[in-house]
């Protein structure tokens, strides 16, 4: 599924852009179910939502832990295609560790530089993959993924207040990735990345879903029960806990409450 020039571009740049991936029947499903799971209420012990305040207001931000509650979704990022590339980037079949969908609505904040790593340290393993889907297009306006040129690593660097440091981040050069529905962005859990606020009158939403390698184990329960007690939904949360200090691992240069 991979050519020669697209595994050198992984290997170099820890990232890969796949436009057109998706069939148009699959990207019209998605955007559906898109849809379909932003009506599903504050719900405590199932999926995560969560918020973030805006001009505009309390903004719904994020979804997680959807896949189990989604047979449509579960599908598409856990048989098929999807799970067959890893397969091929890899050398062995992975597994889902995490899945998330965010909605940057229009007024939405952006994401700090940062890699994805530092959220995963507890839990035994130390090399990720995140496909992402654009459900929207991606635009500068709306604020679109931007991610290190030429960065590929296998260290992770300094994340005081969850962020890289400003004369880390002034290092790399970042090229937009400007995607459309149906494409697929991969991107390992090192590479720094990035994105502005949305300052289009539009939502700019995407899927992340986090895989390891199946050899290393499936991590996914233990994932969501550590994150369900250190930084739950609103609707779990205990009066008087300060979960953005308890929580800080896993809302690492994220705009949420």
């Amino acid at each position: 599924m991979l050519d020669a020039q697209q595994r050198t571009f992984w290997t170099r740049n820890g990232y890969l852009w796949l436009p057109g991936f998706l069939s148009a029947d699959e990207t019209a499903a998605v955007q559906s179910w898109t849809g379909e799971i932003m009506e599903w209420p504050d719900t405590p012990g199932k999926w995560m939502r969560y918020y973030e305040r805006a001009q505009g207001g309390r903004l719904l931000a994020r979804i997680e832990n959807f896949l189990p509650y989604h047979t449509g979704l579960q599908a598409l990022f856990e048989s098929g295609r999807i799970p067959a590339l890893l397969e091929e980037l890899l050398g062995e079949p992975a597994v889902v560790f995490k899945d998330k969908i965010n909605l940057k609505a229009a007024g939405g904040q952006g994401f700090a530089p940062h890699q994805d790593g530092p959220a995963y340290v507890d839990f035994g393993l130390d090399f990720f993959v995140t496909v992402m889907v654009p459900v929207d297009p991606f635009t500068p306006e709306n604020g679109c993924l931007e991610m290190a040129r030429e960065a590929a690593t296998t260290r992770l660097l300094p994340h005081p207040g969850g962020a890289l440091p400003p004369e880390i981040d002034a290092s790399y050069t970042y090229d937009p990735v400007l995607a459309s529905p149906g494409d697929v962005i991969l991107f390992d859990s090192f590479v720094p990345h990035r994105s502005g606020p949305n300052r289009s009158g539009g939502p700019r939403r995407s899927y992340y879903v986090t895989y390891n390698r199946r050899s290393e184990g499936d991590h996914r329960a233990e994932y969501y029960a550590r994150k369900r007690q250190l930084f739950p939904q609103e609707c779990e949360r205990v009066p008087g806990v300060d979960y953005a200090r308890l929580g800080q691992q896993f809302n690492l240069a994220n705009p949420f409450d």
